[in-house]
């Protein structure tokens, strides 16, 4: 059931032919499966605004044996509950399958293959789709019903074909595959991916993989899969994903036929900084970024003064280290990226900073770091001060107060086309 915002008070629902639709779905049912069920109960499909009720323009018929036909008023039946459990135990067994020929090919590859996971269940387990195949909820015409289902047009006989006769009109909610793995492209120092190739070797058997699973959605990917070093998934786990993350597989907004990959690649700026993208279908390269020391156009006194550095920060600050970078886009480096990245002028990544780094400096200074001491913090002018005037004329940005595997300060940010990223050392 979905949730809209409106403006107007004037609900539309009843507004349908109910005995029409009861109809329907008994004409429905019959000829599906050979026998006559009644229609015990019809429920309008709605959406809900600040103000009222709105038909979906669909109604949710129960069925004398329990079953539920859902009857879009325009398109008719849509499909039914009554197989659901059979339905989407024939989906797991075909998904399953897929992903142990991924597996199979990963070894085969030289890779071996520590753990794979399908939403978070062992390969070994059931119910990794259960309310992930074309659901719905749905109410009664009591209000007191609530009830949720999957539904499916087609009979299912054990056929192979119901797959491909079913693949255009069901939904899966995005499968999410994990892979553990070890062999060439996937061994880094404390899982820290750095000069990775391209194309890693790994990425050939999961494109394959997925291929497969293809036919199951009329062709358009629908598969998550995450890849992460041997031996750092428990440890990702408790880091937000970030550590050993080799790469990530994404079926949304893609330029390939099974999506496009995410690479964690991470490039050595100087001063101890790295970045790596983070967002799919962009790579980037040595000399793609760069990071220049600048002239401080503020002190460490104006961050104290104009920003929100001590009001949120757990840190020590030590002027003594305080510097300035930008970090900035190479020329050119945008009309390599794809068509929907240079749309749009900016796309996200990842920075990470290693303050025991001789390149940091701080043994010169005479420094010694500590794990989130001294940090890199990101500073932007404050768009909303002109219209709030009490707000801080500049935000600052921090690193997490974790750090990943290796030791690393790490977070998120944007890197813009036509804008630096400025950064202060404190």
């Amino acid at each position: 059931m979905a949730l809209v915002l409106g403006t107007t008070g004037c609900s539309d629902l009843g507004a349908f032919d109910e005995d029409a639709v009861a109809r329907q779905a008994e004409d429905y049912y019959a000829a599906k499966y050979g026998e006559h069920a009644a229609v015990t109960d019809v429920w309008e499909d709605r959406s809900y605004s600040l103000f009222a009720y709105y038909s979906l323009k669909r109604a949710f018929c129960t069925m004398a044996d329990g079953s539920c036909v859902l009857v879009d008023f325009e398109k008719g039946p849509l499909g039914d509950t009554r197989q659901e459990a059979e339905i989407t135990a024939a989906y797991e067994k075909r998904f399953r399958s897929a992903v142990v020929e991924g597996k199979r090919l990963l070894q085969d590859a030289g890779y071996t293959v520590s753990l794979v996971l399908i939403n978070g269940y062992d390969l070994t387990e059931k119910g990794f789709f259960t309310g992930c195949i074309s659901p719905y909820d749905w109410d009664n015409s009591e209000g007191s019903g609530n009830r949720s289902g999957s539904f499916f047009y087609t009979r299912y006989t054990g056929d192979e074909r119901f797959f491909e006769e079913e693949a255009a009109r069901i939904t899966i909610r995005t499968p999410q595959i994990t892979f553990e793995i070890a062999g060439a492209d996937a061994a880094y120092a404390n899982g820290f991916p750095t000069g990775v190739p391209d194309v890693p070797g790994w990425t050939h058997p999961i494109d394959a993989m997925c291929r497969e699973l293809l036919p199951l959605t009329a062709g358009n990917p629908q598969t998550k899969v995450r890849v992460y070093q041997e031996g750092f998934y428990e440890i990702a786990t408790d880091d937000n994903g970030e550590s050993g993350l080799l790469g990530e597989l994404s079926p949304f907004d893609h330029t390939r036929d099974v999506g496009d990959w995410l690479i964690v690649d991470w490039i050595g700026l100087g001063h101890g900084v790295y970045l790596t993208p983070d967002e799919h279908g962009v790579r980037l390269h040595p000399d793609d970024v760069t990071l220049e020391e600048t002239a401080a156009t503020y002190t460490f006194d104006d961050l104290v003064e104009k920003s929100n550095l001590t009001n949120n920060d757990v840190r020590a600050h030590d002027p003594a280290v305080f510097e300035t970078y930008e970090l900035a886009p190479a020329e050119g480096m945008f009309a390599a990226l794809p068509a929907s990245v240079q749309d749009k002028g900016w796309f996200s990544i990842r920075i990470a900073y290693d303050n025991t780094d001789p390149e940091a400096g701080l043994a010169d200074l005479g420094v010694t770091p500590g794990a989130l001491t001294p940090s890199l913090y990101s500073v932007e002018e404050n768009p909303a001060v002109e219209d709030f005037p009490d707000e801080p004329e500049l935000v600052i940005g921090w690193m997490r107060e974790t750090t990943l595997a290796n030791g690393y300060q790490h977070r998120r940010g944007t890197l813009y086309r036509d804008e630096p990223i400025r950064l202060v050392r404190l």
